[in-house]
């Protein structure tokens, strides 16, 4: 039996068909009239907290290739402790000061209301914005008190100084008036949005630019609230193209209450680029290589290496510590052969705690060189065997195993054995341990990493010094 098909009643039970007389479920074969179909990717829901769905169009390459890509992390960092990272950041204060308390770090600790008082934390580090992804800048964020005329407070990425305005860069606004905008600043020009938000005491806002090549989105706890495209007389947001992190407070003139601006975390990341790095890589891009203490610790390098000084000779012992350091210089007097084990550095990553930095130690090589120096060796050749020592809950290499008292034995890995012949003259150099450990060993937050030294074969000279240098690569994390 035929059946016939009417549209346009938009009647219950009934199929309706497009002008053309086509069912409303079928695509038109004219691409002028939605002859395909556009593949869109949801965002966000509109639920979960977010006030309407964020939907985009998924995008090809130029050969017809779905463009897909991860994040990359380019910095992270948790104020989760109490010491300042003077190697990692950039302090400036002028009457204003910093500190870190309760988990975040306080700009303006000090409650001042003068005219012209900053404070300001800049990365050394910068970041590039690549022509081809986007770069994300996260913030969690409060304000000790409500917004108060002639305060000032910037978040993102730029290069500014004193309470001037910016020379480049991309952030939020804190105004006078107190409203946060959004801003791109190329070359110290600014172009603002309106405003995105206002925001409330004691209230922790999640604040989050993403910088694209043409444009600049502002959102504020997931919600997008403002969009900057580059204006059309500029090549790109940013002048410059790779920009430190910028975090400033500041009075442009006196202010009737005190206010504090109160960091707790950030993120920045590359992405939709598929960069090939390494995670080692990727620590070290947030200085948190080995050569400086983690942060959360006074800043300082971890080897033993003074400036134009020579290092203290070591006294060599099986419980104490020659150094302390994570490497670096070493020198000692030639002693009696025995198998004893020296502790010729024993360092002890930083204990975790709940206001600590928290971090592990890990180490992916280890080069060692050695020298002798004073007098050339006399009457018996002089051996060293090298090893690492890993983990260990206390500085003494006689540290045992215990399953009811806490404690941990080091984990001892041989690294391999230098000598010096019988008449070895002052100067002549041992062959070098260079090792690269593929399965990289961690030392626990607390625990020590020693670099453990026999001397089987030895005679004991105090005028004949063993002298050299250690290098341990690895990171923090």
């Amino acid at each position: 039996m035929a059946s016939t098909i009417k549209g346009g009643s938009n009647l219950a039970g009934h199929a309706n068909v497009n002008a053309d007389y086509e069912l409303e479920v079928a695509l038109s074969k004219d691409v002028d009239k939605s002859g395909y179909a556009v593949m869109v990717g949801e965002s966000h829901d509109g639920l979960s907290g977010y006030a309407s769905p964020v939907r985009r169009a998924a995008r090809v390459s130029t050969d017809g290739r779905l463009r897909t890509g991860v994040d990359n992390i380019q910095w992270s960092d948790t104020f989760n402790h109490t010491i300042t990272d003077t190697s990692t950041y950039q302090h400036v204060t002028t009457t204003m000061t910093l500190a870190l308390t309760g988990g975040y770090l306080v700009f303006n600790a000090g409650n001042s209301v003068a005219s012209l008082t900053v404070a300001r934390v800049q990365t050394y580090r910068t970041f590039q914005l690549l022509g081809s992804s986007s770069l994300e800048v996260g913030f969690r964020v409060r304000f000790a008190i409500n917004a108060q005329t002639n305060n000032v407070a910037e978040l993102g990425l730029g290069f500014a100084a004193t309470t001037v305005t910016p020379t480049d860069g991309a952030y939020f606004k804190m105004e006078t008036s107190g409203a946060i905008v959004g801003v791109i600043n190329r070359n110290g020009t600014e172009t603002t949005t309106p405003t995105l938000f206002t925001p409330v005491a004691n209230i922790v806002y999640y604040l989050r630019l993403i910088v694209y090549q043409d444009r600049l989105e502002f959102y504020v706890d997931g919600e997008l609230k403002g969009v900057i495209s580059t204006p059309t007389t500029d090549p790109a947001i940013s002048l410059s193209r790779a920009l430190p992190l910028l975090m400033r407070l500041y009075n442009s003139s006196a202010t009737s209450s005190a206010q504090r601006m109160e960091v707790s975390d950030i993120i920045i990341a590359t992405r939709d680029v598929v960069s090939n790095r390494l995670w080692p890589t990727v620590q070290a891009g947030q200085l948190m290589h080995s050569i400086s203490a983690p942060r959360g610790f006074t800043a300082a390098q971890t080897a033993n290496f003074t400036n134009s000084t020579a290092p203290v000779s070591a006294t060599l012992s099986n419980t104490a510590a020659g150094y302390t350091t994570l490497g670096g210089k070493f020198q000692f007097a030639a002693v009696v052969g025995a198998v004893t084990d020296y502790a010729l550095f024993a360092y002890q990553v930083p204990a975790a705690s709940a206001t600590g930095g928290n971090k592990n130690l890990v180490v992916r090589g280890i080069r060692i060189d050695t020298y002798n120096t004073g007098v050339p060796v006399a009457t018996t050749a002089t051996v060293l065997e090298w090893g690492l020592g890993v983990g260990s809950t206390a500085v003494s290499l006689a540290t045992a195993d215990s399953g009811t008292g806490g404690t941990r034995a080091p984990r001892r890995i041989p690294l391999g054995v230098q000598s010096f012949a019988v008449a070895a003259p002052v100067g002549e150099v041992a062959n070098a341990i260079d090792i690269n450990l593929d399965a990289p060993v961690y030392i626990e937050a607390g625990t020590f990493l020693h670099l453990i030294l026999q001397m089987p074969v030895a005679t004991a000279t105090a005028s004949q010094i063993i002298r050299g240098t250690v290098f341990i690569n690895g990171y923090f994390e």
